[in-house]
């Protein structure tokens, strides 16, 4: 699958505060070879931009007393098959089972009204079984792309029954095994067949070994007082219904999600996962009929993490205002020049344009692009550059991050992941689909229930060992627009989301969606734009950084690529590009209501109110 997309959850931006290790700011840097033949005297000052995080051991607070029933069920049932299906014809060499408990509870209300109150509790599971040998099994590419698709395992997420009843749960284990025993032993033999009429080189096996992990979590429940989260939803949707919206809503997701994982390698975990989200969102359609929208929202582990009543106000200020600022904003022209991405965009711009593209897995796709394949030991960034993703960061700046995890989907533990180091590419985000040069998982496999894990983004982070306050990196921003004689540059400070294509059969091109984008003029003079679209390709958008700030911002959000949606986050300073190049996004064809709305009273906002149509 060639496209991925990111959705982000727009958390507060945070502004980070560490040191890097001594050697990072010491050690002496060698004059750049690039454009202007810059000298280590024409470099950012040597001042680390600033990240506080917390970092978890994915074992710490193992607790062995706590194990569910439910995972020795499985082990029983795993060691029962494998006897069995390790000595057929087509032998299965590696098993899994993941059972997922998930409770979900959704509260969402517009202009002070209940729309939707959910609680839904679930269980269900994902059986994974390998044939063949860890060489050649059952998951290898086939030699064209319609074939990958035929070839493409359908979902395998199975209904399961809830409570410890070991015979039911066996049961249900049982079927869903030889269920997946079939479907495998005839995707091998499509492998085969296809091998045999094929040229295909010799490749990296299909799966890597892994040591045993045991993790066992407390388990965990969710706690809320439900009148009064109503309560407060129903408030803040009425309070945010003002100025020129159309759309005032709020949204609350709760979440528990406990994961029993056990493989035929002798891994066996338990692990539970709490989640809280907080949205604020308001909208209209603007006169000549492009729908605008400003949306914040919050992430935390419980509901009691959530902001309280001050931030949130502060959320409704800041949404409704934008939202008006956006109704009065002209439609952007197309423009190719200098730009700012402030942390947020910036983040997001690393994710598309980076990130997709050094997942372990698309090295081998012979349909995927492989934009970094060959480029192990080269330099691809500035040497002041430095990308990890790191899935053990509980936090950063006290604010938790949406991408920890302790062990991936595959029953690796999480671990650091560097990939580009002082601006040379080092490694890849590995999952259990060994590339060459790199055979081992370094804990990224990853999938939404019902998915095959693949190699995916956790805690992507950016750090930079040379930076520049915010108020500098804008005034090189007009100094580099007066250098080339463009009338104005570019300064984008929210997303709404992206997307970046991965296949070699279309462009390699990316497109992050800005919300508030705005010209910087020579004269320092700021004005707000709407539809903004930033579009481009990897190596010449990374090769047009120039510049970064010391302040850096934190990005929580879900991805979805080819094995689901997964959550992540984002931390990066603000960019200085060289050149970019921003396109028209869409426009739709409505115009605003004919009628106006009913007469209800409004609050007022913080800034000058207008009406519906904008007169």
């Amino acid at each position: 699958m060639g496209i991925v997309r990111i959705l982000w959850l727009l958390g507060a931006a945070l502004l980070l505060a560490a040191c890097p290790k001594p050697d990072e700011i010491d050690r002496p840097l060698p004059p750049l070879d690039r454009e202007g033949e810059k000298k280590q005297s024409d470099l950012p000052p040597a001042i680390p931009a600033k990240l506080e995080v917390e970092r978890v051991a994915p074992d710490a607070d193992h607790k062995p007393s706590a194990r569910s029933p439910i995972v020795d069920i499985m082990s029983s049932e795993i060691k029962r098959s494998m006897d069995v299906l390790s000595q057929q014809p087509i032998p299965v060499y590696y098993l899994s089972y993941q059972v997922y408990d998930n409770r979900r509870v959704v509260i969402e209300t517009d202009g002070g009204a209940l729309l939707t109150f959910t609680d839904d509790t679930e269980r269900f599971l994902d059986t994974e079984v390998r044939v063949g040998s860890a060489k050649l099994d059952n998951r290898h590419q086939l030699s064209n792309e319609q074939e990958d698709a035929i070839n493409a395992p359908m979902p395998r997420k199975s209904i399961m029954p809830f409570g410890t009843d070991e015979l039911s749960i066996r049961h249900h284990l049982w079927l869903d095994t030889d269920r997946r025993y079939r479907e495998a032993a005839l995707a091998l033999r499509r492998v085969l067949v296809d091998k045999s009429v094929t040229a295909q080189e010799d490749s990296p096996p299909d799966f890597a070994i892994a040591r045993a992990e045991e993790y066992i979590e407390s388990p965990a429940s969710l706690d809320f007082d439900e009148d009064m989260w109503i309560k407060r939803a129903r408030d803040c949707s009425k309070r945010a219904f003002r100025g020129v919206a159309t759309r005032a809503t709020c949204r609350l997701d709760f979440e528990l999600r406990t994961v029993y994982f056990v493989n035929s390698e002798g891994t066996v975990l338990q692990m539970v996962r709490p989640s809280a989200l907080m949205s604020v969102s308001v909208g209209v359609k603007a006169d000549d009929g492009m729908p605008l929208g400003r949306v914040e929202q919050r992430f935390a582990r419980t509901p009691a993490g959530l902001p309280d009543d001050a931030e949130l106000d502060r959320i409704i200020a800041r949404v409704t205002s934008d939202l008006n600022a956006l109704h009065r904003a002209p439609v952007v022209d197309p423009y190719v020049g200098p730009a700012i991405l402030e942390g947020r965009a910036a983040g997001v711009f690393f994710h598309e344009v980076f990130g997709h593209r050094i997942e372990g897995h698309r090295q081998k796709q012979r349909t995927s692009g492989q934009t970094f394949a060959s480029k192990v030991g080269e330099e691809i960034m500035p040497q002041w550059l430095t990308v990890y993703d790191d899935p053990t960061l509980l936090t950063a700046n006290g604010a938790p991050l949406n991408g920890f995890y302790r062990f991936d989907d595959e029953g690796v533990r999480a671990q650091r992941a560097i990939l580009v180091e002082r601006g040379v590419l080092k490694g890849f985000i590995m999952g259990r689909n060994p590339i060459a040069g790199f055979s081992r998982s370094n804990g990224h496999g990853r999938k939404e229930p019902g998915r095959n894990a693949v190699s995916r983004q956790g805690n992507l982070v950016v750090s930079v060992s040379r930076s520049v306050q915010g108020d500098e990196l804008e005034r090189a921003l007009i100094a580099e627009v007066k250098r080339q004689g463009k009338p104005f540059g570019m300064v984008f400070s929210d997303i709404s989301g992206g997307f970046t294509n991965t296949s070699r059969f279309l462009p390699q091109a990316f497109k992050v969606n800005p919300v508030m984008a705005y010209r910087v003029y020579p004269d320092g003079r700021r004005e707000l734009v709407r539809g903004v679209d930033i579009v481009g390709t990897p190596l010449t958008a990374l090769g047009s950084i120039m510049l970064a700030s010391r302040e850096v911002e934190t990005f929580n959000g879900m991805c979805g690529a080819e094995s689901g949606w997964v959550p992540v986050s984002a931390s990066a300073p603000s960019l200085l590009l060289k050149s970019l190049e921003v396109e028209r996004g869409f426009k739709g064809v409505d115009r605003p209501p004919v009628l106006p709305p009913p007469s209800i009273e409004r609050e007022p906002n913080s800034a000058q109110n207008h009406d519906r149509r904008g007169n």
